[in-house]
């Protein structure tokens, strides 16, 4: 028999949907004048009344004015903001998908989270327009390559308006209401599609449905409340596009009553203007924020602009080095609780309880009410040793069923296999459906509680954004001075996170010029990709010469053993580089 970890159970209705939920209150005396949203992009504000009447009225207008199929997609570009909150309940409200993409991507990375989600409708912030067109042509391109035909989506501007184009929600609002839809199983009800890497590769569209959302709600709420109530207050900066500030800004917040105060993007002095002025109480633990936060160079900074004194709890996703914890400890009343989750999981897995005492370093809190969780040596064949380390499986009510458009990707990572020789009877093939691999090599102690040990995926994490080394590998394998190419991750101490970092064999002659001649040409590759990526794809672990890459006897690269190859010539300066690496 399989051995499988849980904690506590929990029961979730398959008939409560997200607009529905909206509806209700986890704490049932919350008035309609309760204030829920903020930001900083428009200045608007918005209760949780207010929000319940103007969701139903633009999901009114759209329904006349747009009559959606059942189950459209909607893509949204848009910065965090109110726009945002109610653009994402109309559209559920009208039997709709909703599919967030940054809109502080680049084109190309537009284009193909577009071409994963295939929307019939786009929402977007007027001052990308011209971006997104350049979007819509790379993913039209895209999907044509793959043979597949996909008719150009509906364009409306959103907060700005641009050439025309309808504008939400201002040319949609209506005089009436739409009456609240009910659905009798939520389990098979999309309610978004969300950009995730996977294990593996670059960009899936992860298809979370109204119960995956509803039941990380309730398990949050059933494992520990003290965060989640009508006083809790938040300044949100992380991208709302990002599962790590969707559940809870767009669902848990107005069930709860939480405040979220949007920022479009994240600037340390107005944060902690914000943080002053909301009297937040808890925190998104980015490592790169935290370390300012817990600067000694910024102690005037946060003493002329900020009140940290009703702060209660920052929220980390891994363990802080001792001695910048102990700075952050010494600046406010807060403190750290530890998360674990994943786009595939509808935002959490696993949380530390606030009313635990100080977990071993290294781990992150036990699973949620109603998640199982399997060890598995790699690949699912058996079970791993009792507490591990294995590959870490999921199961739940959370928990995705499948990626969008994309059999191949959700053979490699949902349904468990199973094990040479285990019975093959309807019960035993049962029990392997409904699972999906993490990729994340874990352990789980006797108190439930769950440790991140390693990982067998490829991606690159960058301060909480994925990143693919194929994408970057593709890209750098485009310079002409390139003849074979890696990509992966360095360490950066300072920054708490995970660099991307090529590994290049230069082409021909290249690899006997002088040394200044082959460090330009390293600092060429590395200029050629980050042209073409976002920031947080850009190569800051620099471009590093290597004579052959590592590989195993089929050809594939071994990453790991490439990251140690870091003695020849790179194409960062010597002294930065020290410092980073």
């Amino acid at each position: 028999m399989m051995r499988i970890y849980r904690s506590d159970t929990i029961e979730v209705s398959k008939d409560q949907n997200l607009t529905e939920l909206l509806h209700s209150s986890a704490y049932p005396d919350l008035p309609e004048s309760h204030l829920i949203a903020k930001d900083s992009l428009t200045n608007r504000s918005i209760t949780i009344g207010k929000l319940r009447e103007r969701a139903a009225r633009i999901a009114k207008g759209i329904q006349t004015k747009c009559n959606p199929p059942d189950q459209a997609r909607w893509a949204i570009i848009l910065p965090n903001s109110v726009d945002f909150l109610e653009a994402v309940h109309a559209i559920l409200w009208t039997g709709g998908i909703f599919c967030p993409i940054n809109h502080a991507l680049r084109a190309a990375e537009i284009g193909h989270g577009l071409a994963v989600s295939r929307p019939h409708f786009v929402v977007v912030y007027g001052v990308v327009l011209p971006t997104v067109e350049e979007a819509l042509q790379v993913a039209r391109k895209e999907l044509a390559d793959r043979g597949v035909s996909w008719a150009r989506p509906r364009l409306m501007t959103v907060v700005s308006r641009a050439k025309e184009l309808p504008h939400f929600p201002d040319d949609f609002i209506a005089e009436d209401r739409l009456l609240v839809p009910h659905w009798s199983d939520t389990a098979t009800r999309v309610a978004s599609i969300h950009l995730s890497s996977g294990t593996t590769g670059k960009p899936k569209g992860v298809e979370l449905t109204h119960r995956n959302f509803v039941a990380n709600c309730h398990q949050l709420l059933a494992h520990d409340r003290t965060q989640f109530h009508p006083r809790s207050r938040m300044v949100a900066f992380t991208p709302w596009a990002h599962i790590g500030m969707t559940t809870l800004p767009l669902f848990l917040g107005p069930y709860a009553g939480m405040l979220h105060h949007a920022m479009p993007r994240y600037e340390l002095s107005e944060f902690l203007r914000l943080v002053a002025s909301d009297q937040a109480t808890s925190f998104q633990g980015v490592p790169s924020v935290l370390q300012q936060l817990a600067d000694p160079a910024h102690d005037d900074l946060v003493a002329r602009h900020s009140d940290l004194s009703r702060s209660q709890f920052i929220n980390v996703g891994g363990p802080l080095p001792a001695d910048l914890e102990r700075r952050l400890l010494r600046r406010a009343p807060w403190r750290l609780v530890q998360v674990y989750g994943m786009t595939e999981a509808a935002g959490y897995v696993a949380y530390q309880h606030t009313a635990d005492p100080p977990a071993p370093r290294g781990v992150t809190g036990r699973l949620l009410p109603g998640v199982e969780a399997c060890l598995r040596t790699t690949g699912g064949g058996t079970d791993a040793p009792e507490g591990g380390p294995g590959e870490l499986w999921l199961r739940g009510p959370n928990i995705a069923r499948r990626y969008a458009f994309d059999e191949e990707a959700n053979a490699r990572a949902f349904g468990l296999p199973m094990a040479r020789g285990e019975e093959r009877g309807r019960e035993s093939e049962e029990g392997t459906q409904g699972w999906y691999n993490t990729g994340d090599v874990c352990t789980i102690d006797g108190a439930g509680r769950v440790s991140v040990v390693g990982r067998t995926k490829e991606l690159i994490k960058y301060k909480g954004f994925q990143v693919s080394p194929s994408e970057l590998e593709a890209l750098a394998g485009t310079h002409p001075a390139v003849e074979a190419v890696g990509a992966g991750a360095t360490w950066d101490e300072r920054g708490l996170t995970e660099l991307p970092t090529a590994w290049v064999v230069l082409r021909g002659g290249l690899a006997e010029a002088p040394e200044v001649e082959r460090r330009t040409t390293l600092r060429a590759v590395q200029r050629h990709v980050d042209t073409q990526v976002s920031g947080y794809k850009k190569l800051r672990g620099g471009v590093w010469e290597v004579h052959a890459l590592p590989r195993n006897a089929t050809g594939k690269v071994l990453r790991q053993e490439m990251a140690a190859m870091r003695d020849g010539l790179c194409s960062l300066d010597p002294e930065p580089r020290k410092a980073m690496l």
